[in-house]
């Protein structure tokens, strides 16, 4: 690598104010070298010039949830309740081979990195999202999720855990880490759940956990009842009331101690918000897919109150359909009594999201810190603030604006291209994954054979 310089019209830096005319120069090793006016930024001979006009350059937006290996699912399961919801889900990927969620999650991370995406926090059971992000260049945490919901079998679950983190562990690099995620809690029992830490406290392993997601999940938790204990009580695994919050079942588990990502958080109260922030846990807030899938609104304020850092998440595209960290921020702030500023909406979508991933260096314009990057567009009509270009990107822009993106000095997004990827190939392999997962999904359409009637 030469090195990257790159301009625009406005450089956010996002920790200070907005630079008119400005630059950024990333060294050879992949870190910024210098943030500043154009004339105050070297120009090295041997480095690669990027002058984007009229542009507004950011740091890298950082996704703090996503399921990479879903995407060639988006559109497929639409209006059923969220428990049928899953076990849709859950059916087509029955269906699917590795070769297809390989081909699905490296279109997720080409479709990020054309949404201003450079570091995500995936997870998935395939195997496949780990490869795609380290073969592509992708920066942030892949998660393996763990499911075992029968307490008899907690062994040969873990055993499954210890596995799949082996196998995935030579794509573990500087710019990627892989973590365990026990997936919720109506699909991991107790003494996995208790095992599972132990394997993430023994190993230094990085953790996430679906929480407190949906009223469904809180019943089952605290009442032993709902759709998710009858499914269960169905195959024959007990079902007990665990008489407290999600959260406070995490604490007794020990899980909490490990100061895990905790995903959605909707029926979190601040009780339990403060319990979280005691322990060093942070949250994926996921505005969109929360909506789309009737679990409700997850109350930001009292996050912050509670001292919690707490970043965006898109989740997958099967539930939200689609990579838009700028309308997530938008969504996450709006009704709110205490109002972010543009700055701090920007935030969200970046250093805070560093943060919560506990990823040092990333989602952030400064000196020694990754050269990841993100450009959007001024020319359209809703970017017409650009006088005050932190306002014009935090409420105007969407992904379809994002021109340029790069992870640690190197280009991954220009204008519509994708620097060293053959696009006609991953289009067509991808295009054969979503073949074969409407396919699956086909017997589903109105029918109860995946998990209940329609809505």
């Amino acid at each position: 690598m030469t090195g990257l310089r790159v301009s625009a019209r406005w450089v956010l830096p996002l920790a200070g104010e907005p630079i008119a005319h400005g630059a950024v120069l990333v060294g050879a090793g992949g870190r910024i070298e210098r943030v500043g006016p154009e004339a105050a930024v070297p120009r090295p001979a041997g480095a690669v010039a990027v002058e984007l006009g009229d542009a507004a350059l950011l740091p890298g937006l950082v996704n703090t949830h996503s399921h990479l290996e879903l995407t060639a699912l988006r559109g497929l399961v639409r209006d059923l309740p969220f428990v049928s919801w899953l076990r849709t889900i859950r059916a087509i990927k029955d269906g699917l081979d590795a070769g297809a969620f390989r081909a699905a999650a490296r279109w997720g991370v080409l479709e990020a990195f054309g949404a201003g995406i450079t570091t995500l926090a995936d997870c998935g059971t395939t195997l496949q999202a780990a490869p795609a992000m380290a073969e592509l260049g992708a920066r942030g945490v892949a998660f393996h999720e763990v499911i075992g919901p029968d307490p008899a079998r907690s062994a040969e679950a873990l055993d499954a855990a210890e596995r799949a983190l082996d196998a995935l562990a030579p794509c573990a690099s500087e710019r990627l880490a892989v973590g365990v995620s026990p997936h919720a809690p109506y699909t991991v029992s107790d003494p996995l759940l208790r095992a599972v830490a132990a394997l993430a406290s023994d190993r230094g392993l990085r953790t996430a956990m679906h929480v407190s997601e949906s009223r469904e999940e809180r019943a089952f938790v605290e009442e032993g009842r709902g759709r998710f204990a009858d499914n269960l009580r169905a195959r024959g695994i007990a079902v007990a009331p665990r008489g407290a919050s999600t959260v406070a079942w995490l604490e007794e588990a020990g899980f909490l101690a490990r100061g895990p990502l905790l995903i959605h958080c909707v029926t979190v109260g601040p009780d339990d918000f403060e319990r979280a922030g005691r322990h060093g846990a942070t949250v994926a807030h996921c505005p969109w897919s929360n909506a789309v899938l009737g679990h409700g609104r997850a109350d930001w304020g009292a996050m912050r109150r509670a001292g919690l850092r707490v970043g965006l998440g898109t989740d997958s595209v099967a539930a939200g359909g689609r990579l838009d960290l700028f309308a997530e921020a938008r969504l996450a702030v709006l009704g709110l009594d205490d109002a972010p500023t543009p700055r701090e909406m920007l935030r969200l979508v970046t250093a805070d999201g560093a943060a919560a991933l506990g990823l040092e260096g990333a989602g952030t314009l400064s000196p020694g810190a990754w050269g990841d990057l993100a450009a959007v567009g001024l020319g359209t009509p809703a970017m017409a603030e650009a006088a005050e270009p932190e306002t014009a990107v935090a409420w105007g822009a969407t992904a379809a604006d994002v021109v340029f993106a790069a992870v640690a000095g190197r280009p991954v997004y220009d204008h519509g291209h994708w620097p060293g990827v053959s696009l006609e190939r991953e289009r067509g392999e991808f295009a054969r994954a979503s073949s074969a997962a409407a396919a699956v999904s086909r017997p589903a359409a109105g029918s109860d054979k995946f998990g209940g009637p329609r809505r």
